[in-house]
C-alpha cells in the first residue's frame, strides 16, 4: 500500500464523501483522513466565507468548483452565462481554485445535438476572455446518457473534444471523468491518448455502483499509471461515492495510487 502522502495526488468530492455531515464539516474530515484538496459541485449551494475559513483552518485547498447548473441552458442564456462566470472566477479566486466545472446542456426533444453543441462554443466563446485574465480554466464535462444524464448533449470525449477546438482558447479544457467515459464509450486508455492536450482534470470512480476505485471492471491501478505516463500531472477528483466506509474506501484508493 502506498503511504498517505499519497492522497495529495487526490481532491475527495465534499459532495459524495461525509454526505451525512453538514457540509463545511467535511472540510475537517477529509483534512482529518489525510486529503489535501477537494472539489465541490454548485458553488452557490456553499457558504463561501465558511468554506474559505475551515479550508484556511485546516490547511486544505479546493481544486475545482463548479459554475454552472444545468438549467438554464448556457445555450440559450449567453448574456446571463458571462455573468455567472465571472462569479465563479471571483468565489474560485478566493478559494485558490484554478478550474471552473461548467455544466452543459440536456436536449430539448427532437432537438439536434449539432445545433445545441454549437450554442455551447457560441456561450464559452464569449466568456472565455474572463478566464483569460483571472488565469483560471473553464471545463465541459462529457457525461453518460445511459445511466446518469439521458438527454445530455455532450456524452462522449469526442463531443467535448470538439468543443474544445471550435472554441480554440487553452482556457477552456475537459473535465475527464474516467467513471462518465467508461460507461458511454470505454476505450479508456486510446480516447485519453487522443484527447490528452485538452483534459484540465481528470475524476474517477468505478462501475457499476460509481464508488471507489477498486470496487468495480476498471482496472485503475493500470489506467492512473497510464493518465501520468500521458503527461497529466494535476490532482485527481474523487467524485465516487464511499461503498463501505470513508477509510476502506482510502484504502482502495492508495492500493491504485499511480
Amino acid at each position: 500500500m502506498r503511504p498517505i502522502s499519497a492522497l495529495a495526488d487526490f481532491a475527495v468530492n465534499l459532495e459524495m464523501w461525509w454526505s451525512d455531515l453538514p457540509r463545511l464539516a467535511r472540510v475537517e474530515r477529509a483534512a482529518a483522513a489525510g486529503f489535501t484538496s477537494g472539489e465541490i459541485w454548485y458553488w452557490p449551494n456553499w457558504d463561501v466565507d465558511g468554506l474559505e475559513t475551515a479550508c484556511r483552518a485546516h490547511n486544505f485547498t479546493i481544486s475545482q468548483i463548479g459554475g454552472w447548473d444545468f438549467e438554464p441552458r448556457m445555450c440559450d442564456e449567453p448574456g446571463v452565462f458571462r455573468q455567472a462566470v465571472g462569479r465563479a472566477i471571483e468565489v474560485a479566486t478566493r478559494l485558490g481554485a484554478s478550474l471552473i466545472n461548467l455544466n452543459g446542456p440536456y436536449l430539448a426533444v427532437g432537438e439536434a445535438p449539432q445545433k445545441v453543441r454549437a450554442g455551447v462554443v457560441d456561450a464559452l466563446r464569449g466568456a472565455v476572455d474572463l478566464a483569460d485574465a483571472a488565469g483560471v480554466r473553464l471545463m465541459v464535462e462529457p457525461m453518460n446518457v445511459r445511466v446518469d444524464h439521458p438527454g445530455y448533449s455532450l456524452p462522449t470525449s469526442a463531443d467535448v473534444v470538439a468543443v474544445c477546438e471550435e472554441v480554440g482558447s487553452a482556457s477552456v479544457g475537459i473535465n475527464w471523468d474516467l467513471y462518465h467515459l467508461q460507461i458511454a464509450e470505454g476505450d479508456l486508455t486510446g480516447h485519453l491518448a487522443e484527447g490528452v492536450s485538452h483534459v484540465a482534470y481528470v475524476q474517477v470512480a468505478d462501475h457499476p455502483g460509481r464508488h471507489e476505485p477498486g470496487t468495480g471492471e476498471i482496472d485503475y491501478r493500470f489506467l492512473l499509471r497510464r493518465v501520468r505516463e500521458l503527461g497529466y500531472r494535476g490532482t485527481i477528483g474523487l467524485e465516487c461515492i464511499p461503498r463501505d466506509t470513508p477509510e476502506r474506501a482510502v484504502e482502495r484508493i492508495l492500493a491504485v495510487a499511480p
